[in-house]
């Protein structure tokens, strides 16, 4: 008897041999030619058949599940069902400030009309219409009309009229015919009848919840060729449309990401017959996205689900701003409770723009009234943070045989800069992101593995800030990663900045690290205060150096503080007890200079001798990687950003990101990547 045919091999050539080896046990065929005969085309149209059916079945089982779907519009649906709709095109949005003059003093008032466009600068040679989008009045102030803060959009304003006839469309389904809209700018209206004048506005829902029988909204979705449908209210979920009804939608048709960065605006026509306008910018075109993908569809669809509509967990803020805020590139979210110091019943979030290292104060009150507000707990309050960028500056020497590759030095040098960014394009750039030197250092080695023979990798930290000038101040720089202790040839250095000396004199100077060969004992931390002292008790430092004195100082039977008086030398540990003065309950832990570093601010003068402008600059806490700059009074900034740089080696060749710092490499920096070859 002929075996059976084996059915779960699916490919055409493994369908076409099956077929064969059946036909090979039939009586009828066992000395056929299959490969020189007709029956072989047979064959093939029978296997290719077969093939086809195996295929579309494993399409519509894939098809049928969203975490296997392949197809859009299969996606779409399953998140349909899951009450999410995908994030459609967004409209770049700037800021301006537009000033009219009349030559007039008269009063009155000058509306900007919806609709009315000005034409970015070029990008890439192109310019791009930015529409206002929303009628917008100002009153005269003298002979001008002053518009601040104007809002306009990247993109062409359209409207469409839909009669609705109950018998050819029961459901009330319009479709919008353009495949770029951004419907957070869908506006729709309704008109009863053709004979009445009056019109009502619907607004978008996505809450059921909030919506009666006599509700004014729309509702938005995807349909299968990528674009929206609107539909309306059945008398029950929301107001029916009446028969005859006449439907007005206009939306804002954009280009995405392409006219984001857009810094100049010049106005197409006078306003209200004014020509005489001044535009300036106030934040650059930003937000400009396209329509989300298939992959992020099916991520935040079964995400939002989990959410249930309602911001309670830190996955529910990440899943919930991301949908709705789509510029954002990366987002990081911690209670309060886990931030320093703790400010509890609030939640911090960071927001890393896609376009831009920060996003601007007026867009994060925005989130936060508009997104984040409407669904998180009454009683919490939700603050964003600017991310903190820690910047990579990587020396790198590449030991490599010339002998043993096509390539130059130079093509070397470049190879290695490039891996290094590569790695940073994967693994940096966002929160909760690590540096591993060993695996960096492994990708430069990839780079040409016959040639390299090894590399030595060094990584200094930096950290920015743009000082307050002309104003004496503080300043805490926080890079939250272990810090190396310098040395005479290698420790912290910074931008050169200017201020005055004691004698009146202004200098241009530099943070300089003073390196210690000795290691006292910088302070002394009250642990627990104690009680019931009378007087102050004998404070005794016992370690492995010499000469350490403090003093401790009483307020209401308890140790408030303890004044060191004395740091003494060599102590690499010490402990502190605290006896008499009639108290107890008192203890304290000792901070020694091995933790704690020294900042000076000198300069150098004609004779190349380094002069001291402030003995006492700051200090460095090597363990946390805060540096704290005491009051100084910052004149200028020698540097075309006016921002002051603080650099320092990493005490550990890995590090990792926390809450809302960003490891980082600024490729226009020249310092950034320093590749140096060494022939062997």
């Amino acid at each position: 008897m002929a075996s059976r045919l084996n059915v779960t091999d699916l490919d055409f050539d493994t369908i076409k041999s099956n077929l064969k080896t059946f036909l090979r046990q039939q009586t009828e065929f066992q000395d056929y030619d299959f490969e020189g005969s007709g029956l072989s085309v047979l064959l093939d149209i029978l296997a290719y058949n077969t093939h086809y059916n195996a295929y579309y079945l494993n399409m519509v089982a894939n098809e049928a599940f969203l975490d296997t779907a392949l197809l859009r519009d299969s996606v779409v649906s399953h998140a349909k069902t899951l009450g999410y709709i995908p994030r459609s095109y967004s409209a770049p949005k700037a800021k301006i400030n537009v000033v009219v003059e009349t030559g007039q003093a008269n009063t009155g008032t000058l509306t900007i009309p919806k609709g009315y466009t000005f034409s970015s600068d070029l990008i890439d040679e192109i310019s791009y219409k930015f529409v206002v989008i929303e009628d917008t009045t100002v009153t005269k102030s003298n002979t001008q009309f002053v518009f601040e803060d104007l809002e306009i959009y990247e993109g062409t304003l359209v409207s469409y009229n839909f009669d609705y006839t109950a018998s050819s469309n029961p459901k009330s389904i319009f479709i919008l015919p353009d495949s770029t809209i951004d419907t957070s700018t869908i506006s729709v209206t309704v008109r009863n009848s053709t004979s009445n004048t009056t019109t009502d506005v619907y607004n978008r829902v996505t809450d059921i919840l909030d919506v009666n029988s006599s509700s004014f909204v729309y509702f938005l979705q995807e349909e299968k060729d990528g674009k929206f449908q609107i539909y309306f209210g059945d008398g029950v979920i929301g107001r029916a449309l009446q028969d005859g009804s006449t439907v007005s939608v206009s939306y804002l048709v954009t280009n995405g990401t392409a006219a984001n960065k857009a810094n100049g605006f010049i106005p197409d026509q006078s306003i209200s017959g004014f020509s005489d306008i001044d535009v300036g910018v106030v934040t650059v075109a930003s937000g400009g996205a396209i329509r989300e993908s298939v992959d992020s569809i099916k991520y935040s669809s079964a995400s939002q689900f989990s959410t249930q509509n309602r911001l309670v967990t830190f996955k529910d803020y990440e899943t919930y701003i991301l949908t709705n805020y789509p510029n954002v590139d990366s987002i990081s979210v911690w209670g309060g409770e886990d931030n320093d110091p703790p400010v509890f019943g609030r939640v911090f979030v960071s927001l890393k723009p896609k376009e831009n290292y920060f996003i601007s104060e007026t867009e994060k009150q925005r989130i936060v009234d508009n997104i984040i507000s409407p669904k998180s707990i009454v009683s919490v309050q939700t603050q964003i943070l600017d991310p903190e960028y820690l910047y990579l500056l990587l020396d790198v020497d590449v030991q490599y045989d010339p002998k043993r590759t096509v390539n130059t030095e130079d093509q070397i040098k470049t190879l290695v800069r490039n891996a290094v960014l590569n790695y940073a394009d994967v693994n940096l750039n966002k929160f909760t992101s690590e540096l591993i030197d060993s695996k960096l250092e492994s990708s430069i080695d990839a780079v040409d593995r016959n040639a390299i023979k090894g590399n030595d990798l060094t990584i200094r930290l930096q950290k920015r800030f743009e000082p307050n000038l002309n104003n004496s101040q503080s300043y805490n720089v926080k890079f939250n990663v272990p810090l190396h202790r310098g040395t005479i040839t290698n420790k912290l250095t910074s931008t050169e900045f200017d201020v005055v000396d004691s004698s009146g004199v202004r200098r241009t100077v530099t943070f300089d690290e003073l390196p210690q060969s000795f290691s006292g004992v910088s302070s002394i931390q009250v642990v627990n205060p104690g009680t019931g002292y009378t007087s102050a008790p004998t404070v005794t430092i016992v370690g492995d150096g010499t000469g350490a004195v403090a003093e401790a100082k009483i307020v209401n039977g308890s140790i408030e503080s303890i004044t060191i008086t004395n740091r003494g030398i060599d102590y690499t540990r010490a402990t502190v007890t605290i006896s008499g003065g009639n108290g107890y309950g008192a203890s304290a832990t000792a901070v020694i200079d091995s933790r704690i570093g020294q900042l000076r601010t000198i300069y150098y003068d004609a004779d190349a001798q380094r002069q001291i402008v402030d003995e006492n600059a700051g200090t460095v806490n090597y363990e946390t990687g805060e540096v704290v700059i005491n009051d100084i009074n910052i004149l200028s900034v020698n540097s075309t950003d006016s921002l002051l740089r603080l650099s320092i080696e990493s005490e550990s060749g890995f590090l990792k990101s926390s809450k809302n710092t960003i490891i980082t490499i600024d490729e226009n920096d020249p310092v950034s990547i320093t590749v140096n070859t060494i022939e062997v």
